[in-house]
Formats: C-alpha cells, structure tokens, sequence
C-alpha cells in the first residue's frame, strides 16, 4: 500500500480517536462530575465541586458538539464528499487543538489531559498533509 494511503487511514483513525475521547469527556463532565463520588475521586472540596459543576455540566456539552461535529465530518470522508469533510472535521480538529494549547498554558498540572485533547486531532493534521501533498504534487489515485 502506499504511503499516502497509509497516511489517509491514518488520520481518519487519529480524527476518529479525538471524537471518542470528546464524548468521554462529554460522560465524565456531563455525568460522572456531578455525583458526590466526584469529591474524592477529582481532589476537591465539597464547595469546589458544588461551584464547578454547573461548568463541568456546560463544559461537557462543548466536547460532545466537538466529538459529534468530528464523527459528522467523518462520515463525509466515507462519502467521498471531501470538501464538506474537510470543513466539519477541520473546524472541530482545530478547535480541539486550540482548547489544548490553552489549557496547557492555563493550567500547568494539567497538561496530560491537554496532550490527550491537542494530540490526537494534531497527528490527524500531520497524517493528512501526507496525503494532501501527493495529490498537490500530481498525484491521482
């Protein structure tokens, strides 16, 4: 097989892996954050997480539209209807990536979770432009 297909496959998994990761972060957010077990399993304070959990609740919304935004453009891929694919999973891609570089320099204790947000959609970038530049170069197939 050739590199650029590899390349290909490659970042639709990478983009795929983003939108998964997303919607987890949609379940922790959105339900596992709201239960009192949240206290001693997140580190906080009763009144911390009682403050925070209307964000994390919102906050878990903003990852769902991204892993679904992702999924939707993806899908698109499958269709061969590139240019809608471009756009949708594009927009969530770089979305993702940016809200990982703000949290890494906003929040420095947690920059395991900014790489588990930035890297993956960041590879599929990567992987892509493989593609993209045989096709540039001449490439037709």
């Amino acid at each position: 097989m050739e590199f650029h297909k590899i390349a290909q496959w490659l970042s639709f998994f990478l983009f795929f892996t983003a939108a998964l990761i997303h919607i987890g972060f949609f379940v922790i957010e959105t339900f596992l954050y709201q239960k009192d077990s949240a206290i001693e399993k997140f580190g906080l304070t009763p009144e911390k997480h009682k403050a925070t959990k209307v964000w994390a609740f919102n906050q878990g919304f903003y990852n769902l539209f991204l892993g679904l935004g992702t999924l939707w453009g993806l899908s698109y891929v499958l269709k061969k209807q590139i240019m809608v694919a471009g756009a949708l999973t594009s927009f969530c891609g770089f979305s993702m990536i940016g809200a990982g570089i703000v949290l890494w320099v906003t929040v420095p204790n947690m920059r395991k979770a900014a790489l588990l947000q930035l890297l993956p959609p960041l590879l599929g970038f990567v992987f892509l432009s493989f593609h993209i530049l045989h096709f540039v170069n001449g490439g037709l197939s």
